[in-house]
């Protein structure tokens, strides 16, 4: 009796360190500098911990075995491994191979447990309302983190607000060389910059169109998913995160046939030509400077150097790399003649694709270009529009930003499990997959 007591603490304990994970996952605000760890972090470890010792305590081994990681996330992580052992710096290369294994190995078996035991048909009633619903909850973070970024995209006081999630150097530069407290670059929610907000929104935004279009239950569900959908794409002033959700959402349409597609293109149009050229920041233009080739002055954006002499790196190392961590210290020999390659840029510019395969090496890049397929696959055939959409525009925005980062790591496992998750049975908030 006592063990069966505890069994149930136990997991209603990982039930709600699983939700409160992915709550406080959206933001790059740390509470240890070194190694840098935040919230969302220490909450998984600890959420790990919980489902493990109840586990050991039951027995339930089939458990486990259930919440195993895709065989793409453990190709993925042994590829980070090995070209972990050719860095330089060992030290780099440990923290983001740990960082690797937290987010597709850890990561991937609590949110896999988490929605298989939540939709678990032979569990208790009162064991299945161990906690909130999981959409409305997690509606209300991105909630949150919108309000703030519409804080700082019409306030002073609110760009300063960015100085509690921004690295300082990162803060400096923008601030002082690129363009002072009324750069876009600070319209960054509970992130960085504006870059890795895109980044985040990529991933949320085509959940909410999903809403928008059917999946969300009841007048008020849809009506949540509208406002989410209509203040992500005001708010974000990355090109690439803007039109990456906007081309998925109209293709999440298009699968609806004619009559859902007409009226959504056309509201699409409507949106770029009337409302964001009147936006307070003309955000149809801030989309446009975040991705030019040249900037006012006629040379070259620093990004799209930077992508050649990625590209560089990769042919002189193609196995292994230089090392996971170990890019930056090492990209600067592979500019060479490039023009404009010096001075200040931009934070999250660079190509996550390049990234990895010159930090990893090409098996690393492969594979992981081999997780993002086979999760929008599942999606597809599992009738998950939402979270296929939600994959497919995470792989666009990586072209442009390296997302592999604290704040989106975590929401991107939770999208990767949610796409490869079986059950079409509807939530237990009532609401349809998505």
């Amino acid at each position: 009796m006592r063990l069966e007591c505890l069994h149930r603490w136990l997991q209603t304990g990982f039930r709600w360190g699983a939700l409160l994970t992915l709550g406080v996952a959206p933001t790059q605000w740390t509470l240890i500098d070194s190694p840098r760890l935040g919230p969302a972090d220490l909450l998984l470890a600890a959420t790990a911990g919980v489902w493990g010792l109840d586990i050991l305590l039951t027995r339930g081994w089939g458990r486990l075995w259930a919440a195993r990681p895709h065989w793409t996330h453990l190709l993925f992580t042994f590829c980070v491994g090995a070209a972990a052992c050719t860095a330089v710096d060992r030290g780099e290369a440990l923290k983001e191979l740990v960082q690797i294994i937290e987010y597709f190995i850890v990561g991937t078996m609590v949110f896999t447990a988490f929605l298989h035991e939540r939709n678990d048909r032979t569990a208790d009633d009162s064991s299945r309302r161990a906690g909130l619903p999981l959409f409305p909850v997690l509606g209300a973070v991105t909630a949150g983190v919108l309000a703030l970024a519409a804080w700082q995209y019409f306030t002073l006081e609110g760009h300063r607000s960015i100085a509690r999630f921004a690295e300082p150097k990162t803060l400096d530069v923008i601030v002082n060389v690129l363009g002072g407290w009324q750069s876009p670059l600070l319209v960054g929610g509970t992130f960085g910059n504006r870059n890795v907000l895109g980044g985040f929104l990529a991933l949320v935004l085509p959940l909410a169109a999903a809403g928008v279009l059917g999946g969300a239950r009841g007048l008020v569900a849809r009506g949540g998913c509208v406002l989410l959908l209509l203040a992500g794409l005001a708010l974000t002033l990355s090109g690439a995160a803007y039109w990456a959700v906007v081309i998925v959402i109209a293709v999440m349409a298009a699968t609806r046939g004619v009559k859902v597609f007409i009226p959504v293109a056309l509201a699409l149009v409507l949106w770029q030509t009337t409302v964001l050229p009147r936006l307070p920041r003309e955000n149809d233009l801030c989309h446009f400077e975040s991705v030019a080739l040249y900037d006012s002055t006629g040379q070259p954006t620093r990004r799209y150097p930077e992508w050649q002499a990625a590209a560089s790196m990769i042919l002189t190392h193609p196995w292994l790399g230089v090392g996971p961590g170990n890019y930056q210290k090492q990209v600067g020999p592979f500019y060479g003649q490039v023009p404009n390659a010096t001075g200040p840029a931009e934070p999250d510019i660079q190509n996550l694709y390049l990234v990895l395969g010159a930090s990893c090496g090409l098996p690393a890049l492969l594979a992981f270009v081999a997780v993002l397929a086979t999760a929008a696959g599942s999606a597809v055939r599992g009738g998950r529009v939402g979270a296929a959409g939600a994959v497919a525009a995470f792989a666009a925005v990586a072209v442009w930003h390296p997302l592999l980062v604290r704040g989106i790591g975590i929401p991107l496992v939770f999208v990767l499990v949610l796409a490869r998750h079986s059950s079409q049975e509807k939530a237990s908030d009532g609401s349809d997959p998505v």
